[in-house]
């Protein structure tokens, strides 16, 4: 089993060793986070580009044997998406801008890219290692907090190790929908509380209690400035 899951990373990291640095992209979700410290396994890979950059990244996808599963065009955005799948392994394209379903907010791929920098991920094995182009942690922070799934706000507290600049999270958030970006910083609230999310937390995560203490403290701490500073600025 454990040779399975190797296997399956590795498979991840061969693809993102790929992605040289004068390449124009961005690596989200997942080992995005990785990259900031505490890794956790995945076999997804979410990579946002420029549509004309597309052809290049396809024959990289493809020539790796995976093949396409899901084409969408969302026409609120003139942004695409497209998922290539690999067994159990999935690479999504996200295609001029990353799309929030839960807010309905969109980061063009410019904007991402410009509030990026190359960093050094590992896997879950620490044998594994590439140096990818991620977003800054706080636009990182930002995109996760529009999304706000389980897995989103798990990732948004491991990201408060180190203490984030509020201000820059305030600031990606500036022009987003104050009711429902409120909203999902008060679920944060609300689930970080629960006895389920921090077993689900430290579980994922592989922390100990100190680890888990300074990074609710820290996430508690920026969270309600973040909103602060939100919602003091005019829409």
């Amino acid at each position: 089993m454990i040779k399975k899951f190797y296997n399956r990373e590795k498979e991840c990291f061969d693809f993102l060793k790929l992605l040289h640095k004068e390449m124009d992209y961005v690596v989200i979700g997942g080992y995005a986070v990785s990259s900031y410290g505490f890794p956790r396994f995945s076999v997804d890979l979410d990579i946002v580009i420029s549509e004309n950059e597309e052809s290049k990244y396809q024959k990289l996808i493809i020539d790796m044997d995976f093949v396409l599963g899901i084409e969408k065009v969302d026409l609120n955005y003139s942004g695409k998406f497209k998922r290539y799948e690999k067994g159990l392994l999935s690479i999504d394209l996200l295609i001029n801008s990353v799309q929030s379903r839960q807010t309905g907010y969109s980061y063009p791929f410019s904007y991402i890219f410009k509030n990026s920098k190359i960093r050094e991920v590992s896997g879950w094995d620490p044998s594994l290692r590439a140096k990818i182009r991620v977003p800054d942690k706080e636009m990182l922070i930002a995109l996760k907090i529009h999304s706000m799934r389980m897995a989103d706000k798990r990732d948004i507290i491991m990201l408060c190790f180190e203490k984030p600049d509020t201000d820059k999270i305030s600031d990606h958030l500036k022009n987003c929908p104050k009711d429902k970006i409120s909203k999902n910083i008060d679920e944060l609230f609300i689930d970080i509380k629960k006895q389920s999310f921090k077993d689900s937390l430290k579980g994922v995560y592989s922390i100990n209690d100190n680890i888990f203490n300074r990074v609710i403290k820290n996430c508690l701490s920026a969270m309600q400035k973040v909103k602060e500073i939100y919602n003091s600025k005019k829409t």
